[in-house]
Order: C-alpha cells, then structure tokens, then sequence
C-alpha cells in the first residue's frame, strides 16, 4: 500500500560506543511493543547503525556492536509489526566512528586541512564527518540494501546528510572539482560541488530503496533549510524524500522559534510534515531525565496545529529497556492527539499573508536575514495573524499580503512579480532596506511612492507619529528604534504616517550624554511610515528590532500597518499575545486551535514550559465563505451559539486549558 505517515511516531536514539559491555541483555521484545502501543505510538524508528558505525543487528555488510547477542533490530519490527506498529530504520551516514577509524580515505577535510567535527583527542564535536564523494557510499548502499532485503521496514531514515561548510577539499573531492572544472579555492563553487554531491547521494540512494520497497517512506536529515531560491533550497530535492521531518527540539539548540518558522515554509512546498521533539529536558542522550509534561503538550499541540504529524524522540537504554516514566508522559500527550486525531488528519494551514526570503541571502546576510525573519514570525504569532515563509518563486495570489522582512532586496524577476501583485490587488508591507534593488539603493516598486537616499547616517534614532494610526501607542512622546534605518523620502501623493526624529547626535567615546543613547532632538525631514494605497514602508528594520530588543512599540506599529493592509483577517482573537492561534481547512469545516503556554527563560541557555496558561472568555471571530451550520469545541466539548456577520462566524470560547480545538462547520455539498 502507498506510504502514509503515521500521525503519533517516537524517533528511537540507540547511539552505543563499542565500550558498552551488555547492548541489549534485558530487551523483552513483548514489553518494549506493549510499552509504546500503551503510550498511543503507532511508529518507532529504530537503529540499524549508530553514529559509532555500529550495527544492532546480523549484518555481513557493517559491523555488530561487539557486545550484541540477539537480532536486536529483528525483534523490534516483529513485536511491533503484531501490534500494528510501523518501524522506519535508521542508518546514520556522515557520522560513523568505526568507518572513521578504519578508512582515513573516506574522511571529509576542509579548506584548512582539517578533518570536520571532532579533533583526535578531543571530547567535545563528538563525531569526524565521512565524505559522500569517497567510496563510504557504496559502504552505506550496500548496508541500505541489506537492511531492505532482510527486514519487513516500512521506511529508512538517513541521518546527517551534509558536507562540511563551504565544501570538502578530500582527494576525491578535489578530484571531482578538477573534473567539473570547479575551483576549489572558491566558496561559492565549493558550495555548489557540496550542493551536487548531497543531491547525488539522495538520488542514487532514494533509487536503490525504490527498487526494492517502493512504499516505504524516505527521509534525509540535515537538509532542511530556509532558502529563496527554490532550485538550491529543499523544492529541489523533496523527489528524493516521502516526507519533511522537522527535528526541532526547543530545550536544545533549536529553540522555541524553530519549529514555528520552518513549518510555515514546508507548509508551502505541498510536502507532507513530521514535527520532531524529544522527551528529554535539555537536548539528545540527557540520560536521567524527562520533558515536563506541559512542555511536550504544547511542542506535540503545537506541531499539530500547524499541520504536521508528531513525532517524540527518545533513547533506548543500551541494555535495551525503555524508560517507564517517558512513556507515561508520552501516553499521556499521544492519548490526547489520538482523540484530536479525526480533526487533525488531512487538514491543511491557511494563511492571509507570505513573508518573503530573501533572494541571494549568504554569508552574514543569511544571519541577518534569520533574525528579521524570527522577528517577523514572533510579531505575527503574537498577533495572531495567519502567514506563511514563501521563496521567490511562490504563487503571491494565494495570499492578500506580503511582507518583506527588512533584508529583501529585489532583483527584476521578483519586482515584476510583486508589482503584478500589487496591481491585482494584493497589498505589501515593506520594512528596512526590503525594496530596493539589489544591487543599489533604489526602490525597485514604484507603487510605493518613495525615493532612497541611503542608510541614516544616525544610529539609533526616533519615531514621531504624525497621526493616530498606530492604536495603543503613545502619541505625545519620541519613540527608540534602536537599529539603523533608511533615509525615505515621501514622494507626491504619499501618506506620512510617521516621521523619524535625530537624537541630538550619535553616542561616541568624545560623544555621549548620560546612560545610553543621546536624547531625541529634531525631526529629520524624512518618514518612519508611509503609505500608497497597497503599499506600506517602514524606514526601520523593524522585525530585526523586535527580536533584538523586544520593544512592544515595534509590534503595535506593524499590527497598525497590517489593520490598513489586511482589515479582514481570517481570525481575529481577543486573546492575550503569549497565545498562538492558527486555522485549518479540513473538508468543510475551518479548524481553529487555541494554544496557551509559556515559554520562559529560567535558566541561561534555555527556555522551560512548566505551566499551560488557563484562558476564559476568549472572542474569537473566523472569516468564512458561508453562513456555518455549528461551531463546536472538539474533541470533547458542546455546541457553541454563534454570530453570523458581515462575513464572520463570532463566538466566545469559555475556557483554554493549554490546547482547544474549535470546529467551525459549514454546510455541506
């Protein structure tokens, strides 16, 4: 039967040094399904080969873990399979200990001569990077194969598809360079050679699987990225996969920002996605802990809510038990998914507004251009709008509003497309330096009605608003805006909304009066915010400052922006900012979800939820086509009365107690 993706999965860990002295003693194969088909999981990647090369099963092709005694892998598919459990392998590729070990030749090394990852008597960088342009390949086929042939797999999960940034400089990939007639001392061909070289893997990998099970799934890890180039980015390489799988553990390095952000680009690509977190407090193998149960709630709740599949990582202990605890406390969120599950499954995101990537972004722009785009997604979380990352190549008329993030300059391709945008009555929302040309400081949009006259010479500098547009923000003071902006001129026919205001001059070593920076003085003569009818700009990299610095001021004024550029939103909520609120279309009904939990800085490194956050009494209102015939909050609770106006459902959810779900249902055909 065709691949389809199991909705409630656990990403089995099983990484073993060859030290460990009793792998797999104590597995039962019996309690292990029982204990996952306890906790509602319906799939278990488990490990055929670690990152330390070594092999949990009879392999004549790899290496078995030198204390391994049982056909550990072949227990695991068969107790799990009599229980209806699916199990996707997983074989680990540029980390591999024992390859490393035994096959120098196969080692990746950069420009400076070194091997990536870590040194030889190092401890932290844990693994060398093996080289996907040696013959390691045709090592890892071979293991592929043989899994493929002697197990019942319903998927494989290649881990760490990458060569070290910008390229690898081994002797065959220097080889290779010569013979594409690439120079290895350029990092941008360096780059395109890795490009090449991950694609071909894939390729030849995703053939091999195909010839032998056509309906398993196939997925890569390490190559999910944000990139306005659809050919270099992951559109040219999801034939490769089955699916996306988001690996996004927030008490880690990933944060409370990554998920949100990369699901809301893979939402466009028509990829089918699986949302990963982990069970532990911090981040992999933190033995001898568990995630607090609010904080995988509202990382499982919050994967759903944007449409993706859930996914909770874990560790096999080496003697072959898994922690009871764990389960407990995913049995306890996958019991909750599983009665979601009939609003859940095939229900897909909708979205008012695209937030461009940045064409051409690399290097320290790439860097610039990650922050404004967390800064553009927090905004809009917090304000509860429906929006999606798109590439330069994305279809703008599915949307009513685009918004550059500070940082997108526009070649003439993108500038012929947003301005057909705007003349078929989409509206834009131009922030920083988004606008201009890229390769000079022009306004590439006419429709905006201004002229460029560079960087401000002053840095920071102030914002005075000339009317009350902007709701909530006091009007009878000079506002901050701490990061530089642009010197915008109105032309004729423009609308000044705000004005920028110099301090009485830059804080220096000879410079300087008080604390921090110098007192607001004069208004410039140039505008902060203006608008032409469809077009808004904003002189100041506004979403960069907002994750910089926090400033509510910053939000208001955008939130003010969107009220004039997108007066009907699909939801409105009177809910507080810590909610996240998102809206799908399933069948004929809109789908909305109501997440309320707080993420909080508690220690220096990273963000901890312990608490769901009850709500009551939440307004919320969801632009329909048509009158509904019920709204009713799911899975568990009654029928909600309702409004029906000017193209609006409006009703009142009594109570949020970290995740509701509310079925807005329309008539049927």
């Amino acid at each position: 039967m065709p691949f389809d993706l199991a909705p409630r999965q656990v990403h089995l860990d099983f990484h073993n040094s060859p030290l460990i002295p009793d792998v797999g003693r104590d597995f039962d194969a019996d309690a292990f399904a029982a204990t996952l088909a306890d906790a509602r999981v319906n799939s278990v990647t488990c490990f055929a080969k670690c990152h330390h090369g070594m092999s949990y099963y009879p392999t004549k092709v790899g290496v078995v873990h030198p204390s391994l005694r049982r056909d550990l892998l072949g227990e695991q598919i068969e107790a799990c399979h009599r229980r209806g459990i699916r199990v996707p392998v997983y074989v680990a590729v540029v980390w591999d200990e024992w390859a490393a070990d035994h096959h120098a030749d196969w080692l990746q090394m950069d420009r400076e001569g070194r091997v990536p990852g870590r040194a030889p008597l190092g401890v932290e960088g844990r693994w060398r990077y093996l080289c996907m342009n040696s013959p390691y390949v045709d090592y890892v086929a071979a293991q592929t194969e043989e899994i493929l042939r002697s197990y019942p797999v319903d998927g494989i999960f290649l881990d760490i598809i990458r060569q070290t940034i910008p390229g690898c400089v081994c002797n065959h990939c220097l080889a290779s360079l010569r013979a594409a007639g690439l120079d290895p001392t350029d990092d941008a061909q360096l780059a395109e050679h890795s490009l090449r070289i991950g694609r071909a893997f894939m390729a030849r990998t995703s053939e091999l699987i195909r010839s032998i099970k056509p309906d398993v799934g196939i997925f890569y890890n390490s190559r999910l990225r944000l990139d306005a180039d659809p050919d270099r980015g992951n559109p040219g390489e999801l034939s490769y996969f089955t699916h996306v799988e988001i690996e996004s553990l927030p008490s880690g390095q990933w944060g409370y920002n990554h998920f949100p952000l990369f699901a809301r680009y893979f939402q466009t690509t028509g990829a089918r996605l699986l949302g990963m977190t982990a069970g532990f407090h911090k981040s992999w193998a933190d033995f001898g802990t568990v995630k607090n149960q609010e904080a995988l709630d509202y990382e499982c709740f919050r994967m759903a809510a944007l449409g993706a599949a859930v996914s909770v990582g874990d560790q096999l202990l080496p003697r072959g038990r898994l922690n009871p605890e764990t389960y407990r406390r995913i049995g306890l969120t996958f019991a909750s998914l599983d009665k979601k599950e009939p609003w859940l499954r095939g229900a897909a995101p909708l979205a008012d507004i695209a937030v461009l990537l940045a064409p051409g972004a690399a290097g320290p722009d790439r860097v610039a251009e990650r922050i404004s785009l967390e800064g553009a997604m927090r905004m809009l979380l917090e304000s509860h709008q429906q929006f999606q990352l798109v590439d330069h190549r994305a279809d703008l008329s599915r949307y009513k509003v685009a918004i550059l993030p500070d940082v997108v300059r526009l070649d003439r391709d993108l500038a012929e497309r947003l301005g057909a945008f705007v003349a078929g009555g989409g509206r834009a929302l131009l922030t920083g330096e988004s606008g201009l040309w890229r390769d000079r400081d022009e306004h590439a949009l006419a429709e905006a009605g201004v002229a460029d006259a560079g960087p401000s010479e002053l840095c920071p500098e102030y914002v005075r608003f000339e009317t009350e547009f902007a709701r909530d923000v006091a009007h009878d003071m000079d506002h901050i805006v701490y990061e530089r902006g642009r010197k915008v001129e109105a032309r004729p026919g423009t609308v000044v909304l705000a004005w920028t205001v110099r301090p009485y001059f830059n804080r220096t070593w000879e410079h300087y009066s008080s604390h921090a920076q110098t007192p607001p003085d004069a208004p410039t003569g140039f505008a902060a915010v203006t608008q032409r009818g469809p077009v808004m700009v904003c002189a100041h990299p506004l979403f960069r400052a907002y994750r910089l610095h926090g400033s509510k001021v910053y939000r208001q004024i955008v939130e003010s922006c969107l009220r004039r550029l997108l007066p009907n939103p699909i939801v409105w909520t009177d809910a507080p900012s810590v909610a996240e609120v998102t809206a799908l279309a399933q069948d004929r009904r809109t789908v909305v979800h109501l997440l309320s939990y707080v993420p909080q800085r508690r220690t220096p490194e990273i963000d901890l939820v312990e608490d769901a956050l009850p709500l009551r009494e939440i307004l919320v209102a969801v632009r329909l086509a048509s009158r509904p015939t019920a709204v009713r909050l799911v899975p568990d609770g009654g029928s909600l009365e309702f409004d029906w106006d000017d193209g609006y459902a409006r009703f009142t959810v009594p109570e949020v107690r970290g995740h509701q779900m509310i079925a807005v249902e329309e008539e049927t055909d």
